[in-house]
């Protein structure tokens, strides 16, 4: 028990050097302060009753966004020119994003190499806190069981239908991802933002639509914090946002993609990754095979 406990501090300590840096990087002036952020937190521990017991939810929802094309956006006002088609993905892809609970998903991690041993030692904290609960090592295929609920108006005021996506491990009936989601747009870009409570603040992250052209005749979609505008994570906490050294993609590829990754379960019909960087440096891959129930 006591090596357990060595290892929760150890695991602490990096995430407080990491917040550290990042404070140090609001005083040379990056921040989100105009960007409108999550107010809510966690107490102590989260778990896949955070929302329920902080009397958060509304009624069931069918997906992460009612309509995808609202992240439609015209070439002619994005800062990039690359613009974003909604009818140009694959409609699976877009069915994922509005249906996402008509979906199961099957993962696998990867620690990158340098940071296997922080890893691991996080794990331990993020095991008891059940927020972004992954497995320590890598290797090993999991579940995961979703359920959305809108979020009540009066709790998050933000643009967009607020709404929490709760996700857990159906073996060990622990929470593994908690997080609430909507929309705002600046410049013509609607961008995903999404708020991951932990204790006394949240981990908000900015994404930017891209599609990403495939072989086929309907292309894959990336959401990034990489790129021009609002992009990027944030630590939000009552006494303001603080711009993280992090960075991260969520890539989304159509069924039958030669360029898609192995998915970690047979016959997926999408596969999709999750990529991770810290100081520029990556650290973080999850490998998602998400499969439609054939129930409906």
């Amino acid at each position: 028990m006591n090596r357990r406990w060595v290892a929760l501090a150890a695991g602490c300590a990096v995430v407080a050097i990491v917040l550290v840096r990042s404070i140090a990087a609001r005083r040379l002036g990056v921040d989100g302060d105009d960007i409108p952020f999550c107010p809510l937190f966690a107490r102590r521990r989260v778990g896949a009753d955070w929302a329920s017991r902080s009397d958060l939810t509304g009624e069931p929802k069918p997906g992460e966004i009612d309509d995808f094309s609202i992240y439609d956006r015209d070439r002619d006002r994005d800062r990039d020119r690359n613009g974003f088609d909604s009818n140009a993905i694959h409609p699976e892809i877009r069915r994922f994003y509005e249906r996402t609970a008509d979906y199961d998903l099957v993962y696998e991690t990867r620690w990158h190499h340098g940071f296997r041993t922080g890893a691991w030692l996080a794990a331990f904290a993020t095991a008891r806190l059940e927020q972004l609960n992954l497995p320590g090592r890598s290797g090993g295929v999991r579940r995961l069981e979703s359920e959305i609920a809108a979020v009540v108006p009066a709790a998050d005021p933000r643009d967009g239908a607020s709404r929490v996506w709760t996700r857990t491990d159906p073996e060990r009936g622990h929470a593994v991802f908690v997080a609430v989601y909507a929309t705002h747009e600046r410049d013509g870009v609607t961008y995903a933002n999404v708020a991951v409570p932990l204790p006394w603040s949240n981990l908000s992250t900015v994404l930017r639509p891209e599609a990403m052209r495939s072989s086929t005749d309907a292309d894959g979609v990336r959401f990034t914090t990489r790129g021009p505008g609002d992009g990027g994570l944030y630590l939000v906490t009552p006494l303001g946002a603080y711009r993280l050294p992090m960075s991260q993609s969520f890539r989304v590829w159509p069924p039958g993609e030669s360029g898609a990754p192995r998915a970690p379960v047979d016959d997926p019909t999408l596969v999709a990754t999750h990529e991770m960087w810290l100081f520029g440096r990556q650290f973080l891959t999850i490998r998602y095979g998400i499969r439609r129930r054939r129930c409906e």
